[in-house]
């Protein structure tokens, strides 16, 4: 029995001592077999970088910039009083008669200026058809002046004719002699210049013609007389200006013989 227990001790220890033989170790069946390739390492690529778009920082945001004030400019150039309201004269020059007024509060359309700049050619508000002259000196302007065309000097006319009713004349009988017949009227320019006229009577026909010079715009009286022919009835005359323009102002007279 003893000797039982010996042989299997001894089997087991075998056993153990061959488990613990080196793993390398080769067999005479594997001296000419290749020996395995000693394994290799892989490049393993590295995860790629995180290409996720960064966060930007906060921007402040703007402050508010005020706008700049908006300046008035006229796409024409303008004229208005620099104090009172002005006259416009129909030429240049203070001689000429007042046709309008610039106003306050209104400006007006420049048109032209005379050869100094001295005077601005003006269409007013009201009566933009029928420019008229201002004075630089009074006013203020705004615009593109350099540009502006030289106007020529106006023309100076008759504006206006008037004629008073001549007294009626009375004779009895009508026998004898009578005072001449007095003729009046009146004649009114816009400016300097020379105005013809003459009167003309229905039994008589036209008088004599006259010639009144104009220094400056406004009206001038006129006369003349004549000895009509004593015959009883009503009859017209007339004051009519043949220069420089044609414009004529009618009446009656009445001879009377009881």
């Amino acid at each position: 029995m003893k000797l039982r227990n010996l042989s299997l001790l001894l089997i087991l220890v075998i056993l153990v001592s061959s488990c613990n033989l080196p793993t390398n170790a080769t067999t005479q069946n594997d001296e000419n077999e290749a020996p395995s390739p000693a394994p290799t390492l892989e490049n393993t690529p590295l995860p790629p970088e995180s290409t996720a778009t960064p966060i930007p920082s906060a921007t402040p945001l703007p402050t508010d910039t005020p706008l700049p004030t908006a300046t008035f400019t006229p796409t024409v150039p303008v004229a208005w009083p620099n104090d009172l309201n002005v006259n416009c004269r129909f030429g240049y020059g203070t001689e000429w008669a007042a046709v309008g007024a610039l106003v306050e509060g209104q400006p007006a359309e420049i048109k032209g200026k005379n050869s100094t700049a001295s005077w601005w050619y003006v269409a007013l508000p009201n009566t933009p058809t029928t420019p008229c002259w201002v004075a630089a000196s009074v006013t203020n302007t705004s615009g593109n002046l350099a540009a502006l065309p030289v106007i020529n000097q106006s023309i100076a006319s008759v504006t206006g004719v008037s004629i008073e009713k001549p007294d009626t004349i009375s004779v009895p009988g009508c026998f004898g002699p009578i005072q001449p017949l007095e003729l009046k009227g009146s004649i009114t320019m816009n400016g300097p210049g020379t105005a013809t006229w003459h009167f003309d009577t229905q039994q008589n026909g036209v008088i004599t013609d006259h010639a009144t010079d104009f220094d400056t715009g406004g009206s001038t009286s006129v006369a003349d007389s004549f000895v009509p022919p004593l015959t009883a009835g009503s009859y017209w005359v007339k004051l009519v200006v043949i220069g420089p323009n044609n414009k004529q102002a009618e009446s009656s007279y009445k001879i009377e013989c009881p």
